[in-house]
């Protein structure tokens, strides 16, 4: 099985140029904010530019799209009106993801789309942690009735600052298994955030490897974030670092990634160097490397 990698790119030149872009650099897998990601969104994306990613991805290497959704959405949010936008703001992204993927069908284009990357959200607002879970629940469930039933969300990791949701595979798992729809949940593993919330993916990946298999199910992680981290192990903090500029290094996170457990799970980039043209081939290079390929 040939490994999917890649790294989030900006749309800012585009949706047709996501593609062209992938093929510059080589990679096969990408993922993207198809709207500005500190703004709600509730009205559907324009059909067109799914029709440019899908149309454009022929002839390129660009095989996997995922979409990450906005940075508002809290998922335990007992706000009425920013429940609701944090729902829509996901169910529009589902949508996108469908529409991808029903008119790769129809163009024969080799580009599918993954599903939506999504932060839970924050049980701040509640006494216990058991609360913010059930009302994130019910969130889950609504998106999961008004999206089409062919998209998938991917619920990521946290680095477990303040009462961020998801920090421990627990939650996630517990998230997965009481929505009414279990079979479109699934996860997206994020180094830094792991590191940070605890999980030494360096020195100990075999137990790391078996608590994923056990907690949420090998067959259900669909993603993996690369990041290096600035902040040693277990310091709850989240901000990302270049590849080999942070605590786990270029062989550091070479062991996880290549480890048996995750070796054939979709990497993708979101490190500071994604954001420039110039650095984001140094740091494709660095990624490749990392994963043992070429």
């Amino acid at each position: 099985m040939t490994r999917l990698y890649g790294a989030h790119l900006s749309i800012g030149e585009g949706f047709k140029n996501i593609p062209l872009l992938a093929k510059e650099l080589g990679i096969s897998a990408v993922q993207i904010h198809p709207s500005a990601p500190q703004r709600w969104i509730t009205k559907p994306i324009e059909d067109e530019k799914a029709e440019q990613l899908v149309k454009y991805a022929k002839n390129t290497p660009l095989r996997l799209i995922f979409h990450h959704a906005i940075y508002l959405i809290n998922l335990a949010q007992p706000d009425k009106q920013k429940f609701h936008l944090s729902k829509m703001a996901i169910v529009v992204y589902l949508q996108f993801d469908h529409e991808i993927n029903r008119l790769a069908s129809i163009f024969k284009s080799p580009l599918r789309s993954g599903g939506v990357v999504v932060h839970t959200g924050s049980a701040k607002y509640y006494p216990t942690e058991k609360e913010a879970l059930a009302r994130a629940v019910k969130g889950l469930n609504w998106i999961c009735e008004n999206s089409p039933k062919d998209s998938v969300i991917l619920l990521e990791t946290s680095a477990g600052a303040g009462k961020i949701i998801g920090d421990r595979f627990e939650e996630l798992a517990e998230l997965k298994a009481k929505c009414k729809y279990s079979e479109r949940i699934f996860f997206a593993l994020d180094t830094q955030h792991m590191y940070a919330s605890g999980y030494d993916i360096v020195k100990k990946t075999d137990e790391v490897a078996k608590q994923a298999e056990k907690i949420l199910g090998l067959e259900n992680i669909k993603l993996i974030h690369v990041n290096d981290s600035p902040y040693n192990l277990g310091e709850r903090k989240d901000r990302h670092a270049n590849i080999g500029e942070g605590v786990l290094g270029v062989e550091g996170l070479k062991v996880f990634l290549t480890h048996e457990a995750f070796a054939n799970i979709p990497a993708l980039l979101e490190t500071p160097n994604v954001k420039s043209k110039k650095t984001l081939k140094k740091e494709v290079r660095l990624l490749r490397k990392v994963l043992g390929i070429g």
